[in-house]
This record gives structure tokens, sequence and C-alpha cells, in this order.
């Protein structure tokens, strides 16, 4: 996956965010606008989640939580409770579940008190909000 390709400069505000630093990101009443560059995944603030998918937080709050999960080729996360409502949009490749496969450009809702695990056979970029944590409940397919 490596890069997102910069498809033009509006997206480019230049400056630095509160993503910018090496602190938690936690997003008060003030405005936070992420920018093409933000999404190298070569830059400190990019964490591994599990074996072969990464994590950049956007922001943290008391109950909820918003991010981006890189997965490479292969990656997978294993079956999981979600203790709150989970969405998710892929931006690129594609995820897939125990329901079916996602391309870029799908929305999916996990509600409260829902499982899957996740994988992506090729690799994706996606967007997720969460609430409440979010519990392993198999841990084989590491």
């Amino acid at each position: 996956m490596g890069k997102i390709p910069k498809t033009s400069n509006r997206y480019d505000c230049g400056g630095s965010g509160p993503g910018d630093t090496h602190e938690p990101l936690v997003v008060g009443p003030s405005r936070y606008v992420l920018t093409t560059p933000h999404l190298d995944l070569d830059v400190a603030h990019w964490a591994e989640l599990r074996p072969g998918v990464r994590i950049r937080e956007l922001f943290m709050g008391a109950d909820l939580r918003i991010a981006l999960l890189s997965y490479i080729p292969g990656a997978s996360v294993p079956m999981h409770l979600h203790t709150g409502d989970e969405h998710i949009f892929v931006i690129e490749g594609s995820q897939s579940d125990e329901h079916g496969e996602y391309p870029a450009g799908s929305y999916v809702f996990n509600p409260a008190g829902s499982r899957h695990s996740v994988n992506s056979r090729d690799g994706c970029l996606v967007l997720i909000q969460w609430r409440g944590p979010v519990k392993i409940v198999d841990d084989n397919n590491e």
C-alpha cells in the first residue's frame, strides 16, 4: 500500500495540525483538517495494531474513537466483539469479514453486540469510528 497518491494541491492546506505531534490526538472545540501528506504510512503517527495492520488515531474521546487503519495484503484481525457501534468506510482496496467483501467506497455498520473477524486479501485503507472497547474472542488467527 505505501503512500496514498496526492491527486491535487487542494487537499494540502499546509501548516500543522493536532496529529502532527507524537501525543495522542484529542480534539477540542477547534477544527482539524487531515490532509493527504498526513496519510504517508512512513510517518511516526502510525502504530502497529496487529501484524500487518497499522493504525493512525485521528480522534480519541471519552467514548468515541476515530482512526485510519491500513492493512497490508493478507492481514487480518481475529474474531472480536463490539461493545459499542462501529462504522467503517473503505477508502482504498477491499476488506472482508464473514458477511462479505467490501470494496473501496463501501460503508459497513457493525452494531454493539456484533462480532466478526476482518481480513484484506489485497490490502486496504479504511476510516473507522467506534464506541466502547473491542474484545478479542478468538486470537488463534495470528
